[in-house]
């Protein structure tokens, strides 16, 4: 048994392309970036901006909600299967590509800009004085020591120590 699972968040890297088929279903796909931002290591490596790119392919009912909603530098949160295939271009040479097949689209972006500014004013919040918070503790139980987690002291005053382990560690 194996498991092939990615999951992704980042951003558009460009407007979805979709596909209507003739029995009326849909593909969609696009590219996200994912960067990792630069850092400089314990011993005073410096490791630079890395970006990563993924092809995505959404069907479906997805591939809709994909078409409407999303846009180059949208974030999102994808999760899906790596699939690798093969076709041959107009000269014949054989040409491999990797992809990231949806199964769980979330978008991560504020609402979209296209629709009325007026649709999605806040109303003012209301501020809570401590008389106006519900009062959840006291229906509570004082103590469930079979639940209770299991601590540790770990170190002078409740601080963890460093651990040196990772001092030579490339990530």
């Amino acid at each position: 048994m194996g498991v092939n699972k990615q999951i992704i968040i980042g951003n558009l890297g460009e407007d979805p392309k979709v596909r209507t088929f003739q029995d009326g279903s849909k593909t969609c796909r696009f590219t996200v970036a994912v960067t990792e931002k630069a850092y400089t290591m314990q011993n005073g490596t410096q490791v630079p901006e890395h970006t990563e790119w993924f092809n995505i392919l959404v069907r479906g009912a997805k591939a809709s909600v994909a078409e409407q909603y999303l846009h180059k530098g949208d974030r999102v949160y994808i999760e899906g299967k790596t699939y690798t295939g093969e076709y041959q271009d107009q000269q014949g040479v054989t040409k491999r590509y990797t992809e990231v097949r949806c199964e769980v689209l979330e978008l991560l972006s504020s609402k979209p800009q296209a629709q009325p500014q007026q649709q999605f004013q806040q109303q003012p919040q209301q501020s809570y004085t401590p008389q106006q918070a519900p009062q959840y503790q006291q229906h509570a139980p004082q103590s469930m020591p079979q639940y209770a987690p299991q601590t540790q002291q770990v170190g002078v005053f409740g601080q963890a120590p460093q651990p040196a382990q990772y001092d030579n560690c490339p990530f």
